[in-house]
């Protein structure tokens, strides 16, 4: 909802009404008056609801400033009309559709339509969303002449002489930096092996004969001693006494005891002939549908003929050809 704008005092603006309008005007302000006489008459005035009824403030939520004061003249912009929004930019048809309309019915319009429509593209084009977008108008397609003989040679030439592939050139050689031989002397000296001198071990006799051990010496000199009953064991080996000691409890008995075979566990184990077939299955009585499963399947044997000797007809109408008159011949065995 746009905020109601109240005018200024100083100036007020009087819009002109149309021409068709002005012959109704008598007719509207006589349906004005009775329609004020009604009002009056069927609301009852009372001082203090009058008195309540005057605003406080006369002023509205936005008073505009008189354009008699400034000096640059303002462009009023009513409620009813407003231009330049953003409905108004976006309204526009887009200027590519309407030049290729106007291509289209260049013919057909008369020019002061097409005065319109291009009024129209120009709108679209400088509107500031195509500003902003940076539309251009669509351009005209350049025709690309076909090339003569003579060019074509010329561009065959031009290719096959960039497809040659391009031979690298010589890289000069460097002068060598090897060091000349009469400065070499100190390599030389370097590259000689070493020479170690071997020295006579002497023969190996006690330094000092007046050394006595001390009593930590001579004990960590002696052997280890291993007690060799702990390597070997008696057989049968003694049992603890915590376990000769030791009462067994109820479930321990149970899981001790050996299992037993009932005839509902192992019927075969326990019956005399396993093979044997039970009574209630020698008294059972077979179905149509088992009867019928039972019986053997016939299948019907067309790999034997009647006359084994009968010739078809298709082979006697058979024509033989020359290879199979050929293979027909008896072989010729030479001695």
């Amino acid at each position: 909802m746009w905020r109601k704008e109240t005018k200024a005092e100083c100036c007020e603006e009087h819009e002109p009404l149309s021409k068709q309008v002005k012959c109704f005007w008598p007719e509207v302000c006589d349906d004005l008056r009775k329609l004020r006489c009604r009002h009056v008459q069927r609301f009852i005035k009372r001082k203090r609801l009058m008195k309540l009824a005057i605003p406080l403030k006369k002023l509205g939520r936005f008073v505009p400033t008189c354009p008699c004061k400034l000096k640059k003249s303002i462009e009023i912009v009513r409620l009813d009309e407003r231009a330049h929004t953003r409905t108004e930019q976006l309204a526009y048809p887009k200027a590519r559709h309407l030049l290729l309309f106007k291509k289209e019915v260049r013919t057909l319009f008369d020019p002061s339509r097409n005065a319109n429509l291009n009024r129209l593209t120009r709108k679209s084009l400088f509107s500031l969303y195509s500003r902003l977008a940076n539309v251009q108008p669509p351009k005209k397609k350049k025709i690309i002449p076909k090339w003569d003989r003579k060019e074509w040679a010329f561009h065959t030439a031009k290719l096959n002489k960039l497809a040659k592939p391009k031979k690298p050139q010589k890289v000069p050689r460097e002068p060598s930096k090897r060091m000349p031989l009469k400065s070499m002397r100190r390599y030389k000296f370097l590259a000689e092996p070493k020479k170690h001198e071997l020295l006579e071990k002497p023969d190996w006799t006690f330094t000092d004969i007046k050394y006595k051990p001390s009593e930590r010496l001579i004990k960590l000199a002696q052997p280890v001693k291993f007690d060799e009953s702990k390597f070997i064991r008696e057989i049968p080996e003694p049992i603890p006494e915590n376990v000769l000691k030791a009462k067994a409890t109820q479930r321990i008995r149970s899981l001790s005891q050996p299992t037993k075979r009932t005839a509902k566990s192992a019927p075969a184990d326990v019956k005399e002939n396993p093979f044997s077939v039970s009574p209630l299955a020698m008294k059972y009585k077979a179905t149509k549908r088992i009867k019928e499963l039972a019986e053997p399947r016939e299948y019907e044997n067309k790999h034997i003929r009647e006359n084994p000797y009968l010739i078809p007809p298709a082979a006697l109408k058979a024509k033989a050809s020359p290879r199979t008159i050929n293979l027909s011949k008896p072989k010729v065995r030479t001695s």
